[in-house]
């Protein structure tokens, strides 16, 4: 069971509950902390209570802001939050306000943490992210709606599996071009596009020739690119190819999986004898996908 899709169903669960319709967004929070507990006992085991909870009350206020078909409730929320957050151009600024203004419903907890955090880098281009048991602001993603995690619900062990055996198989060209890759476990239960490749660091090393430090490689945005690209709007969808007639196209999904996977080794393996950008146009004249520096630089900004 992927942490990220169990703790997203406990949230639409909630959400859409008739027994809290006529609760507010907090207590529906409250209750997603419940489901997501009761879940996760029941489809992993004993959970880590202090990153899952992170984990839920983050998942719960994105999807808060980001949802397709707000409560009425959440919207009113929803407009409030954003319209007083955007005042402040500091997090801390706007948490000092909220905390004297709402200091009768305030309290210090994750709940309420979350939903400052979450306002407030909605309204100023940010995601929020937590990682070994810290909270962060990194550059906004694009959103996978809950309508569209529905779609991939049948067909995620599937893609997974196919893509653990591209990534297996792309170790060893990194490998054999001398490069060496170390993986470390993350306090991050990550995104459902990701399917878990955002759990864990991949920390790359050159080959010696090149005189470069290490530098990490983000899997689990490489992951999402091959799944659910990001398309015209704000929120991302499944592959039209891939996703064809709501069946998995295994073919078409190894074959991109090559090409994004190899596209980043490629530029990599240009650069051990070159500079950055030569390399980066040495890629793109050989017909790889070649981002542009500005997403690159914010990929990096997210590992």
């Amino acid at each position: 069971m992927l942490p990220a899709f169990l703790i997203r169903a406990s949230v639409d669960y909630v959400r859409h509950s008739d027994e809290l319709k006529d609760s507010n967004p907090y207590s529906r929070c409250e209750e997603i902390l419940n489901v997501a507990n009761r879940l996760w006992l029941e489809k992993i085991g004993r959970a880590d209570r202090s990153v899952l909870e992170v984990a839920a009350v983050t998942a719960y206020w994105e999807e808060f802001f980001h949802a397709e078909d707000p409560l009425h409730d959440e919207r009113e929320w929803r407009e409030g939050l954003a319209k007083r957050s955007s005042n402040y151009d500091s997090f801390e600024e706007w948490q000092e306000w909220f905390k004297k203004s709402y200091a009768q419903v305030y309290q210090d907890n994750n709940i309420w943490t979350s939903v400052l955090m979450t306002s407030w880098a909605h309204t100023h281009q940010y995601q929020l992210m937590y990682n070994d048991r810290e909270w962060d602001f990194r550059p906004s993603k694009s959103y996978l709606p809950t309508s569209q995690m529905w779609r991939l619900e049948n067909h995620i062990s599937t893609v997974s599996q196919v893509l653990q055996d591209c990534w297996r198989e792309e170790l060893r060209n990194y490998s054999d071009a001398g490069f060496k890759i170390e993986e470390e476990s993350m306090h991050y239960l990550g995104r459902i596009e990701c399917l878990g490749f955002d759990q864990r660091r991949y920390l790359l090393h050159w080959p010696v020739k090149a005189n470069l430090e290490p530098e990490y490689l983000d899997v689990g945005e490489m992951v999402a690119d091959i799944v659910v690209p990001v398309g015209d709007s704000w929120y991302r969808h499944p592959d039209n190819i891939i996703f064809a007639h709501e069946h998995v196209d295994v073919t078409a999904l190894i074959n991109r999986a090559k090409y994004i996977f190899g596209s980043k080794r490629r530029i990599l393996e240009l650069r051990v004898n070159g500079d950055n950008q030569g390399a980066r146009q040495q890629a793109s004249a050989e017909g790889w996908l070649v981002a542009d520096e500005a997403e690159s630089d914010m990929a990096d900004m997210m590992v």
